[in-house]
Order: structure tokens, then sequence, then C-alpha cells
């Protein structure tokens, strides 16, 4: 298991990014998300982000008082602004290493399979590509059982 730093950024106003959610590929952060821009949201702009593994996994002794601007700074660096509130917390057990190859394990005999984020990595995006994993090979066992 690895640590994840999550904030969540207060603003009183809409910030004007192009975007809604991204992963992030430099820097300390990995995902950033527009939570008021999710479905059944209104009210204040808040946003998510999350450090990424081995960033997390350097500072994970930190006050969140230290590791607090350094995130917001690495979201300004994305267009954001500085937060009129924030809060930050320190994931100790957030992400997962794959468990298996292909991110399912499927039994073609028994026409059984399993699916999770604790097979692929450990977040809803791994979640949602175990199940697409598990759903293929059930299609392709269709498939050859047609042949």
């Amino acid at each position: 298991m690895a640590a994840c730093w999550a904030m969540m950024l207060r603003f009183d106003t809409v910030l004007d990014l192009s975007f809604d959610a991204a992963f992030v590929n430099r820097g300390p952060l990995r995902w950033v998300a527009r939570d008021s821009s999710k479905p059944g949201r209104d009210g204040q702009e808040c946003w998510s982000l999350h450090a990424s593994a081995e960033w997390s996994e350097a500072h994970l002794e930190e006050d969140a008082e230290i590791v607090a601007p350094i995130l917001i700074e690495a979201f300004k660096a994305l267009g954001g602004a500085l937060p009129q509130a924030w809060s930050a917390h320190r994931w100790r057990y957030a992400i997962t290493d794959s468990a298996v190859d292909g991110g399912c394990v499927w039994h073609a005999a028994d026409g059984l399979g399993l699916c999770g984020d604790w097979l692929n990595g450990g977040r809803v995006e791994g979640a949602w590509l175990s199940g697409r994993a598990v759903a293929e090979q059930v299609r392709s066992s269709f498939i050859a059982e047609a042949r």
C-alpha cells in the first residue's frame, strides 16, 4: 500500500479552468478534480487534489501545514488559484499496486471472473478498468464458444 496526500480546496468564485478533472504527470500532484462539477452538486467551488504516491511517501510524516502550500502552488501552476479555505489529509494506505496482470482474474473453465479496484491500482479508475477488463474476458469467451 502506498500513501496519498489528499486536499480539498474551497473557492468563493468559480475557477476559469478548461477542465473539470485531470491526471497530472509532473510535480507533486497526480490527480485534480472539480468536485463541484459532479452531478447534483451545487454551491461553492471545490477542488480535490491528490498527490502522487512517490511524493506522498517522501512527505508522509510532514505536517499538513508544510504539505498544503506545496500542493496549492502545484495547483496554481495548472491555472488554479489560492483557495479561501483548505483541508489536507494524510491517507496512509491509499493506493495498491496492481495485484494481477491485466487488472482482473478470469477462470474460463468456470466462467468466473473477479474485478475491483484492489486488483488494478486501488482507485475508482482502477475499479472501472478492472470491470472493463473482466467484461472483455466474458465477451471473448462467448465469441470463442460461438465458433
